[in-house]
């Protein structure tokens, strides 16, 4: 059943048991009264008079009164009879009178983790289950479970589909929502339990505001009134409440202050009481009830008697003094009583003193309930009531009443009163006592034995907070009885108990103490394992026990015995029940709980475990502690380490230190093979005899068959005769430190040879020589018999060589144990093997002779064994070894390598062998045998065959006395050098060997400094060569080495030069480049330009992977470890380019494409050096889709136009000028002064002339009037108009500003030759400001612009950074120099058709935008690059107000033509027809053109921002948001005031869209990128947590993920992590989340965190196709940076993956 079902239940539950029937009460319910309120006064006011009259007399039923009052028809309607009041009496509360639906006010006396306890009056408790508290509560646990639910599901589906997975909720801490004493009303939900057996006795409460406050009307919800409310949230000024009315409340910070509430323990869910302080249409104000009662204020109204509940402060009027208390009036409708105990007065007579009939007092309702059809109510006048303190002491100045008075404490107390339940003491003149008549002794006489002012002995027994009593016992037995709960019973008492009770299986019940019952599991029944408990068990049967622990369930204590004899006669100061307990030292007993691979867990008493070693368990080596240990064992521990702080204690069973360090200095002493000792026998097992030295006790063990050199039967009743207490002389064959136990031997043959020092331990001790070995027999197999010596040596015996005679069955000569004489026939020097003969000397002779030995001493083949020196006559040579013969039946080799003893020896490094003639004798040494099948090297070898390849070794300082041991892997180290030679070749290697046994790797790149040599490998390095190389790295696994013969090795960037020819090795090749590998460590680049002869060829096609080839250092880059290398031979087709001067104007160049932009294309001429080809030098003919024809890294051939910078090389691919004349247009830098140009009159002004210069690109220059004529010209414009022809010098440039100064005086064109002349410029410099764009700077500064815009977008495009849209801003140089000029200024707003970027949803701004607004025409070119500039270039640009109205008339919805409009107003400084024209754009432009509607508003802000006031601006923002949509206005000006700087207006119209816009996501984030661009980090974050209040739950991942992002790229890429592992650990299946989180660290560089991601993220569960992504994502990761190590370790993470997932 879910949460909700449940709630709804016991909801349905209680609404049915609450609801109470007109016809079972004698009042009727609020609202529905037969009743005028006018009678119901006067009757009430009759009843009062018979009280103030005090009349004796019992009232009489009287004749029903019939009154009439008019209907609405006039007709009469009858009255109820009202009869006088019947007898009030003072109730208290049981489980009686508490039916479901009653409603007491309590305190909280302890929190649990599923529900609460109450403390009510007449020392009750009820129970508030966590689905009862609150609301809130309950949907933290629906959508906990549905958590639990969904997580349990298969979820492949959901991970393919990447839905969102629902937060993980955490269970509700009741601890941190509640505090002890706090006040609360509760609904009686059920008083009683039912189980399997019975039902039980239990208040279930409810606090849940809905249900407690059913039965407030909405007119009782009045100033005054008291209410519960649950906290729905908290803010930072005041707590959201939950009234369970439908109407909303709220609590001030302010008010929880003065009610001493602090607002950091209250959380969504928690239940307080509160007071109303005030009401409007939509949310009750709330206070806290404390303080005087005047200011809690009180209701004095009330809409029925059902609103009277408990909380509510009253005035009740007394009518009745009862022994047991007092009966009074509420609201002169509810009958109510107050008991002695919340009087305060305890006797009779003191009571009517106090109080009197008619007077009134201040009380608080604590319980309503319904006796006996009537409604019934408790008061209480207690102070701590009242006030509704938590404490009702002084904490101060007194402790808490059970700190005083603890349960079970006996204390002495005095009779002060009694009523009809309870007897009232005073607890040694200081607390009150509360003792129900059942607590006294049975015997006793309530009157006679309890007077007032008596003295007695009692036994606490609680504490009722809401009484403010102690719960006493007067009964003699509970005061003398030892324990009076179970937690009272000390762990490790010993008891006596009653078996009660036998449970199959599982233990017994026994009692004890007479009142209480406690458990015995099965396992701790006895010591040893029980098959018939109940035989040893019978019921009523006494036995001893001891409490082993006290178990809570629930709140509920039960007791833990065990019956264990062991455990039961522990001395109690050997107990351990706590860390107290447990002292260094100390001996107590365990019991073994749970085994581990290192130890084992033990149980204590208590809840105390320890935790025992395995090398504490015995003095001997433990492996497994299953091996010494069982399950549920009783052992004695001795206390090693106790922290009570890590609650971590360590127990040994060793005896002490002090023995055990004596036994291991004794079994250092024992030497294997050579100790021969006294030891006598302790112990006996079947096969084996334990034997112990007597001065250490060090143990060991002799096996039976060791017992003497007899056989297996009279081994085995030499066993059984042997005593204990026997001594022995044995022989240790091997010891054990650390199980100290020694294996010794008793046989005869191996003591006296051990004395005599000839039984081996070692295989250096062995040696093929006439000596007899005594051994014995360990193992016997088809191969043959093993022979065991000391320390485990073992040889092996063939079967051959196990007997003079042929035998089939070797076990049927040999068993285990046997002792046998032997000699070693061969060694295995490397494996460390040899063979034994059992064979008498004279039948073990090799009979074969030596045919024609080349050493006359040798006679016979056996005596050619390894170690002998002899000589060899040379029957063949080849490059690697030489062939030689010993005798005619004897052949035999020798390896190159055992020919030489240094490089110095040979004469002909490339063929050392030469050096040798066929038919020579030399002298040799067998050092092993030769394998011709598989040409391995042998140390042994059995003689399979009858011709047997002896190994030889040549070399001088191998023919003296001793055995060769060839070079093995351990004994040569990694840095060592060595004779080497060439054994054959492979591809990228070579093989090389340094012994017969040791070949290994040479790699091409190792080989030699020189890379030449590289090209003539066969000849250079021939099979056989000898080199002189170095061991770089061991293999032991693949049982190989690898050399380097480079004197000069690199091993970083440090070892190489510009300028060195290293050799390289292709490691992967690109479409532009090589990847390049010099060393492990070390890899470099090659461009193509750097690699290719020929460019017309592609790189795959020339280089391969693992190529070796010839390198040369062209740049070494130390800051980003970079190298750049050039694989080019001499035999090259394409000239390399390597720097400006290797460009030449005219030069005809061949390259690749770099990059294709909007306004040409980037050729790469060399590494570093790049050409520009503008699209009108693209082709010669018209080309519609030319960057469809242009791909990067084609091939393409060019002539160089112009190369004055490294940055402005400019390239023409025009077949016409490639393959004939260059024929190009004068830049301005061409120009020179002085020289005479033809041109066209382009404008007149006042000042001068502007004119058009032929044969330039566009060039334009200022003839100033006193330059035109030598006569004065009064009007300028009556000699020239617009179009003239004219004829000009140039007097003078201004390089900086690009200006010319021109004249056309005759006087200049008089001689061929002008004088050079210093023209002043100031005048034309004070004028430039009227200057267009367009007369300043010609076609020349556009191209100046293309270039840097070519190469800002090949470096953005180069970059991996995520703003790839943002171009590099190097061209608002000239524009900048504009500005500074003066003129009108937009901050940075486009007027042309940039304004597009500007619009779309992604709000960066590129370079366009960035440009000044006095530049036009060359805008309207920018504009046009995004169609073919070869067919528009010749496009003419409006120039005139004419101009624009014309072009409006055929496109009238064009934006760009209305904003380049109200620029060209801007230019002439004619803001307010800017303004005019805006609008009319607004007008004209047609309704569902909305995207050209919103560019104009977005002008028009842009206008304002820049030269309107800030009235102006908010008036345009807000009809712009009347007419367009709101949050998209709201965000372009955002964008405007960043721009312009106006940070603080940006933030303000920020912190308006999040309160206006809230719900979207995108505005938190703006607000936050802003934040964090400003430095202000902590607002950021801020941020984040205000938006995560705001935003609904479905955006919070997307919310925290964007912010993480922002961290990582603006701010602190720590927070990021922080917040992204907060994401996949919340939700854990986003796998996109993963994604975007590795995606920030590989942006960052961090490598070895995103791998740390990877491997996270790939041990979760996922789907084929994103395991692949993953896998992929990371493969690419480490190809990128060059880890070889890491892309192989990816794949084989790969493949073992899809291995798992098949």
């Amino acid at each position: 059943m879910s949460v909700s079902q449940k709630r709804k239940r016991s909801d349905s539950q209680t609404e049915s048991k609450t609801s109470i029937d007109s016809t079972e009460i004698s009042f009727p319910r609020g609202g529905g009264s037969v009743l005028t309120a006018l009678e119901v006064k006067e009757i009430s006011n009759e009843a009062t008079r018979d009280v103030l009259f005090e009349s004796k007399k019992q009232h009489q039923a009287s004749a029903g009164v019939v009154k009439k009052r008019k209907g609405t028809k006039g007709t009469a309607v009858k009255v109820a009879t009202v009869e006088k009041e019947k007898d009030v009496t003072v109730d208290h509360l049981d489980f009686k009178t508490l039916v479901p639906g009653s409603q007491v006010l309590g305190q909280i006396v302890q929190i649990n983790k599923m529900d609460l306890v109450i403390s009510i009056a007449d020392n009750l408790v009820g129970f508030v289950p966590i689905t009862s508290i609150s609301q809130e509560i309950t949907e933290q646990l629906e959508a906990l479970q549905e958590s639990v639910e969904s997580s349990d599901e298969d979820s492949e589906e959901e991970e393919d589909n990447e839905e969102e997975e629902p937060d993980k909720k955490n269970f509700p801490n009741l601890s941190e929502i509640f505090q002890l004493g706090q006040w609360l009303r509760a609904t009686v939900i059920t008083n009683e339990t039912k189980t399997k057996k019975k039902s039980k006795k239990r208040l279930e409460l409810s606090i849940e505001p809905s249900i407690v406050n059913s039965n407030v009307a909405e007119d009782d919800i009045t100033q005054g009134a008291i209410i519960q409310v649950s906290v729905k949230s908290v803010e930072d000024h005041g707590v959201i409440l939950n009234t369970g009315k439908g109407t909303n409340g709220f609590i001030s910070k302010k008010e929880l202050d003065a009610g001493l509430v602090n607002i950091q323990d209250l959380h969504p869910g928690s239940v307080i009481l509160v007071s109303i302080a005030s009401i409007n249409s939509r949310t009750i104000t709330c206070k806290i009830p404390h303080g005087q009662l005047k200011k809690q204020g009180s209701v004095s109204t009330i809409d029925s008697i059902t609103s009277i509940i408990p909380g509510m402060l009253v005035d009740a009027l007394i009518t009745g003094l009862k022994k047991d208390g007092i009966v009074a009036k509420v609201f002169g409708l509810a009958d109510s009583s107050i008991g002695m105990t919340h009087l305060g007065v305890y006797d009779f007579s003191k009571l009517k003193e106090k109080h009197q009939i008619g007077s009134k007092i201040k009380a608080r309702v604590i319980a309503s309930f319904v006796l006996r059809g009537e409604a019934k109510l408790i008061l209480s006048t207690l102070p701590h009531v009242l006030f509704l303190n938590k404490e009702s002491w002084d904490k101060e100045t007194k402790s808490a009443p059970l700190e005083s008075y603890p349960i079970g404490k006996v204390v002495d107390v005095t009779i002060i009163g009694k009523d009809g339940t309870y007897i009232y003491t005073q607890v040694e003149g200081s607390l009150l006592g509360q003792v129900h008549y059942s607590r006294v002794s049975a015997k006793a006489d309530l009157d006679m034995d309890f007077k007032i002012g008596s003295e007695h002995k009692a036994r606490v027994l609680g504490y009722s907070w809401a009484d403010n009593a102690l719960t006493l016992t007067l009964d003699k037995k509970q005061i003398e009885q030892k324990y009076l709960r179970v937690q009272d019973i000390p762990i490790g008492e010993a008891v006596v108990g009653e078996v009660v009770r036998l449970i199959t299986d599982n233990g017994l019940i026994l009692k004890i103490f007479d009142d209480f019952e406690a458990f015995v599991p099965r396992s701790h029944m006895s010591d040893i394992k029980l098959i018939y408990p109940e035989r040893k068990f019978k019921i009523g049967s006494m036995v001893k026990a001891r409490v082993l622990k006290l178990m809570y369930k629930r709140g509920k204590a039960s007791i833990l015995c065990t019956l264990k004899k062991s455990l039961v006669v522990t001395e109690d100061e050997d107990i351990v029940a706590s860390f107290e307990d447990a002292q260094i030292g100390k001996r107590t007993p365990a019991t073994v709980e749970r085994m581990q691979p290192n130890g084992c867990i033990v149980a204590m008493f208590g809840q105390m475990k320890a935790f025992l070693p395995n090398s504490e368990i015995s003095e001997t080596f433990v492996k497994r502690p299953e091996d010494h240990l069982r399950l549920g064992q009783t052992i004695r521990v001795r206390i090693i380490s106790s922290d009570s702080e890590a609650k971590r204690t360590v127990v040994s069973c060793r005896i002490s230190d002090s023995l055990s360090q004596t036994q291991l200095s004794a079994i250092e002493e024992m030497i294997p093979g050579k100790s021969v000792i006294k030891v006598s026998v302790v112990e006996k097992e079947k096969d084996n005899a334990i034997v112990e030295m007597e001065d250490s006790g060090l143990r060991g063990i002799i096996a039976f068959g060791h017992l003497s050199d007899k056989n297996y039967e009279q081994n085995r009743a030499l066993l059984k005769k042997t005593e204990i207490g026997s001594t022995l002389e044995a022989v240790v064959l091997m010891k054990d430190r650390k199980s100290r136990i020694l294996t010794l031997s008793a046989k005869e043959s191996l003591v006296k040879a051990a004395k005599e020092g000839l039984l081996p331990a070692s295989f250096e001790e062995i040696s093929i020589a006439p000596t007899t070995l005594h051994g014995f027999v360990s193992g016997i197999t088809n191969s043959g018999v093993f022979v065991a010596f000391a320390n485990k040596l073992t040889g092996l015996v063939l079967p051959k060589y196990a007997s003079d005679k042929f035998v089939d069955n070797l076990n049927s000569l040999f068993y285990v144990s046997q002792s046998v004489s032997c000699h070693v026939i061969r060694t295995d020097i490397e494996n460390k093997r040899f063979l034994l003969s059992l064979k008498s000397k004279e039948t073990d002779k090799d009979s074969e002779p030596a045919i024609n030995p080349v050493d006359s001493k040798v006679k016979t083949i056996s005596e050619f064994v390894p170690g002998l020196i002899t000589k060899a006559q040379i029957k063949g040579i080849k490059a690697t070894q030489l062939n030689v013969q010993l005798a005619d039946n004897q052949q035999g080799r020798i390896d190159v390598t055992q020919l030489f003893d240094s490089y110095d020896d040979i004469k002909n490094p490339k063929r050392p062998t030469d050096q040798f003639k066929k038919g020579d004798v030399i002298d040799v040494k067998i050092i092993g045998f030769h394998d011709t099948r598989n040409h391995k090297f042998l140390p042994v070898t059995n003689r399979k065959t009858k011709q047997v390849v002896l190994e030889l070794s040549a070399k001088k300082s191998d023919l003296g006395l001793g055995a060769v041991k060839p070079l093995t892997l351990s004994n040569v180290k990694e840095g060592e050098k060595h004779l080497v030679f060439i054994n054959n070749s492979a591809r990228g290697f070579l093989w090389a060997g340094i012994s017969p046994v040791i070949k290994g790797k040479l790699s091409l790149m190792d080989l030699c400094d020189d890379a030449s040599l590289l090209e003539n490998l066969e000849e250079e390095f021939p099979v056989g060569c000898a080199l002189m190389a170095t061991i770089k790295e061991i293999e032991v696994e693949n049982a190989t080495v690898t050399f380097s013969a480079r004197s000069k090795p690199i091993h970083s960037i440090a070892d190489i030069s510009v300028g060195d020819v290293v050799p390289a090795k292709v490691l992967k090749t690109r479409e532009s480049y090589l990847l390049i590998q010099l060393c492990d460590t070390v890899n470099a680049i090659s461009f193509i330009t750097d690699a290719l002869n020929d460019y017309s060829e592609k790189l795959d096609s020339v280089f391969s992977t693992n190529d070796i080839c010839a390198a040369k250092v062209l740049e070494i880059d130390s800051d980003s470890s970079k190298v750049y290398v050039s694989v080019r031979t001499q035999d090259t087709k394409d000239k390399l380019i390597t720097s400006l001067e290797d460009v030449k104007r005219g030069d005809v160049l061949r390259g690749f494409v770099k990059a294709v932009t909007d306004k040409g294309v980037l050729i790469a001429l060399g590494r570093n050096i790049h050409a520009f080809v503008k699209v009108s030098d693209l082709s010669d003919s018209y080309i519609k889709e030319w960057k469809k024809t242009f791909h990067v890294h084609d091939p393409v051939q060019g002539k160089i136009i112009e190369a004055k910078e490294e940055s402005r090389i400019l390239m023409t691919l025009k077949d016409s000028e490639v393959n004939g004349e260059l024929n190009t247009l004068k830049r301005f830098e061409d120009v020179e002064v002085g020289e005479i140009y033809e041109g066209s009159v382009r404008r007149i002004t006042d000042f001068g002339v502007f004119v058009k210069l032929d044969g330039t690109l566009n060039i334009t220059g200022l003839c100033h009037h006193s330059e035109i004529s030598d006569k004065k010209i009064s009007s300028i414009e009556s000699v020239f108009g617009e179009g003239d022809r004219v004829k000009v010098k140039l007097l003078a440039k201004d390089d900086a500003k690009k200006q010319l100064s021109l004249g056309m005086k005759a006087s200049y064109f008089i001689d061929e030759v002008a004088a050079d002349e210093d023209i002043e410029m100031e005048d034309n410099a004070v004028e430039s400001s009227e200057q267009s764009e367009e007369e300043k700077v010609g076609d020349n500064d556009s191209e100046d612009e293309l270039m840097e815009e070519a190469y800002a977008e090949q470096e953005s495009g180069e970059s991996d950074s995520e703003s790839d849209k943002e171009v590099s801003k190097e061209s608002a140089g000239p524009e900048a120099q504009v500005k500074s000029q003066g003129g009108l200024s937009t901050n940075g707003f486009d007027w042309t058709a940039s304004i597009l970027d500007q619009t779309m949803a992604n709000d960066e701004s590129s370079d366009e935008e960035d440009m000044d607004d006095e530049k036009p025409q060359k805008k309207k070119r920018r504009a046009s690059v995004v169609k073919d500039k070869t067919a528009e270039m010749n496009t003419r640009a409006p120039q005139s107000v004419s101009d624009f109205e014309r072009l409006l008339i055929g496109n009238p919805n064009s934006s760009i033509l209305w904003m380049n409009y109200m620029s060209f107003q801007l230019q002439l400084s004619e803001i307010e027809k800017a303004r005019e024209i805006g609008s009319r754009a607004l007008n004209t432009i047609n309704y569902r053109e909305e995207q050209e509607k919103l560019n104009i508003w977005i002008a028009l802000l842009n206008l304002e921002n820049s030269f309107g006031s800030d009235e102006t601006l908010e008036d345009t923002f807000k009809r712009a948001c009347q007419y367009m949509d709101s949050f998209t206005i709201h965000q372009k000006l955002v964008g405007i005031f960043s721009i312009s700087e106006r940070n603080d207006k940006a933030e303000e119209l920020l912190k308006t869209m999040t309160k206006k816009f809230g719900s979207e996501v995108s505005v938190w984030v703006s607000y936050a990128s802003f934040l964090l661009d400003a430095g202000r980090h902590d607002d950021a974050r801020e941020v984040l947590a205000r938006a995560l209040q705001v935003l609904p739950k479905r955006s919070h991942i997307e919310t925290v993920r964007k912010f993480a992002q922002l961290e990582f790229s603006k701010g602190d890429s720590e927070q990021g992590r922080s917040l992204f592992e907060g994401l996949i650990t919340d939700a854990a299946k986003r796998i996109d989340l993963w994604n975007v989180y590795i995606d920030q660290e590989i942006k960052r560089g961090e490598k070895a965190k995103a791998e740390m991601l990877f491997e996270r993220v790939l041990n979760r569960k996922l789907s084929r196709t994103q395991a692949k992504f993953f896998f992929n994502k990371w493969l690419n990761l480490e190809e990128d940076k060059g880890d070889d190590k890491g892309a192989e370790y990816v794949k084989a993470k790969a493949a073992e993956y899809a291995q798992n997932n098949q």
